[in-house]
């Protein structure tokens, strides 16, 4: 607590020193999620949450029960989340997952399983914003969701015993009343998806201010330092160093870095996978900010993410040296 204490009054030290600096910082962050990840999550925040209200998801759960139970100890509920998660992103995965854990559908310790290839981004960032938008690069869009989503698949294997035992029942809770289509459902949803979409946006103004203070410091160049040292050992430019650093911090930053050096594609589109399907650490403060509510730790939270990333890259490196 004194170390956090310390650093916060650092930060705010840096805020009072250099506030244009930094109130341009989380204009840039502001101004991001405004443009595409308000647009791209909004809508997704208040359906998803209108249908676990209205109990539609019950169809697919019951239909999807024994592969979810058998493949990844969870119940069909996991389905319906995996399904969501792919379609529209961070952190939409983690809110739909505490969103069930407090309706009873899930356990505690199916939740936690659940988060393990749940916790995915989206193919209108991977392809759109980072393939198109950054690399100018369809292809490259392609790649890295498909192995992002294997990637997620892989790890939701690798801890499908995490918190498991034979006499756990992963059943669907069928007993949980739903009160119908009414005005307060509504109104619920909408209240939901606004907080949850404000949460989003302020982690990304804060981390992109946090970025720019660790370039002041340093922070980020001895990030860079070391990362580099590492990626020379396998004949990788270390310019991509800067990326991974603030990648680390805010994926979307990460990427974009990438996307001013760049001189190989293919390099670029695992560095890229390892980045996005790592999330960043104001995505995994997003995603924590809803799985507190299932007792989900965040150092579990945090090595479940670097085992993702990992099997993603590694799927990333088989698919760009197949087809690019």
């Amino acid at each position: 607590m004194l170390l956090c204490s310390i650093f916060l009054f650092i930060v705010i030290i840096f805020l009072i020193i250099n506030p244009n600096k930094y109130i341009n910082s989380a204009f840039n962050g502001i101004l991001i999620w405004a443009k595409a990840v308000l647009p791209a999550l909004f809508p997704f925040f208040f359906l998803t949450k209108l249908l676990t209200e209205l109990g539609g998801i019950k169809i697919l759960a019951n239909s999807m029960q024994k592969f979810m139970q058998k493949i990844f100890h969870v119940n069909g509920m996991g389905s319906y989340v995996f399904l969501t998660s792919i379609m529209s992103g961070y952190p939409v995965g983690a809110k739909i997952t505490s969103e069930l854990y407090e309706k009873q559908m899930i356990s505690s310790s199916e939740a936690k399983r659940l988060v393990t290839f749940t916790s995915t981004s989206g193919p209108l960032f991977v392809i759109g914003t980072v393939g198109v938008g950054m690399f100018a690069s369809t292809a490259m869009g392609f790649i890295i969701l498909i192995s992002h989503f294997i990637g997620a698949l892989l790890n939701g294997l690798l801890y499908r015993n995490s918190d498991y035992s034979q006499n756990q029942k992963l059943e669907i809770n069928q007993k949980f009343k739903y009160n119908g289509f009414d005005d307060n459902i509504l109104e619920k949803s909408m209240l939901s998806a606004i907080n949850s979409v404000l949460v989003v946006g302020g982690y990304i103004a804060m981390f992109f201010i946090l970025i720019d203070i660790f370039y002041d410091i340093g922070i980020i160049s001895l990030m860079s330092g070391a990362i580099g040292k590492i990626l020379s050992l396998f004949g990788i430019s270390s310019d991509y160093a800067v990326g991974i650093s603030t990648g680390i911090f805010e994926m979307t930053r990460g990427c974009y870095e990438n996307s001013l050096i760049f001189t190989d594609i293919k390099i670029a589109t695992i560095i890229n996978t390892f980045i996005i399907s790592f999330g960043g650490l104001s995505t995994h403060l997003q995603a924590m900010t809803f799985l507190q509510k299932c007792n989900i730790k965040i150092s579990f939270f945090l090595k479940q993410k670097i085992t993702h990333a990992l099997l993603a890259c590694a799927v990333s490196i088989i698919l760009s040296n197949i087809f690019m």
